[in-house]
């Protein structure tokens, strides 16, 4: 019976670690993406939030035929925008709803990378125990 709650926990950590990983890995391709071709428009602070010693913008931006568009900035341990403020921001011209402050595109291409180095070897070492407390379960049944 043990075997089981360990699975299921891990089955759990497997779940949150496996959308970490996804998550962060399509935030590492959209900065890519951003470096590579996006493009530069004028946007403005809308808000800053703070978790803990982090902090992240909030900002709006317009399009060229006028659509409106709001993002979040990473995570930053150093503020320098003020709600109002303008600020520069760079847009997926194919996917106009991903955006970054122009300050902060190698901070958040770093950022996400750090995510998907950390979780891929811990979502990996998660999986091997998992099927190894599988295997020795099913065996101990037999």
């Amino acid at each position: 019976m043990g075997t089981v709650v360990y699975l299921v926990v891990l089955a759990a950590v497997l779940a949150v670690l496996g959308a970490t990983l996804v998550r962060s890995r399509r935030k590492y391709r959209a900065a890519r993406r951003l470096l590579a071709s996006g493009v530069e428009t004028d946007g403005l602070c809308t808000s800053l939030s703070w978790n803990d010693d982090e902090g992240t913008v909030r900002f709006s931006y317009t399009l060229p035929d006028g659509t409106k568009h709001s993002a979040e900035s990473v995570p930053m341990r150093s503020v320098s925008e003020t709600p109002g403020a303008t600020v520069k921001v760079v847009y997926d011209p194919e996917s106009p709803a991903t955006a970054e402050l122009k300050n902060l595109l190698g901070a958040s291409l770093v950022h996400h990378r750090h995510i998907v180095m950390i979780t891929a070897p811990a979502l990996l070492l998660v999986a091997g125990l998992f099927v190894f407390l599988a295997v020795a379960g099913v065996a101990a049944l037999a």
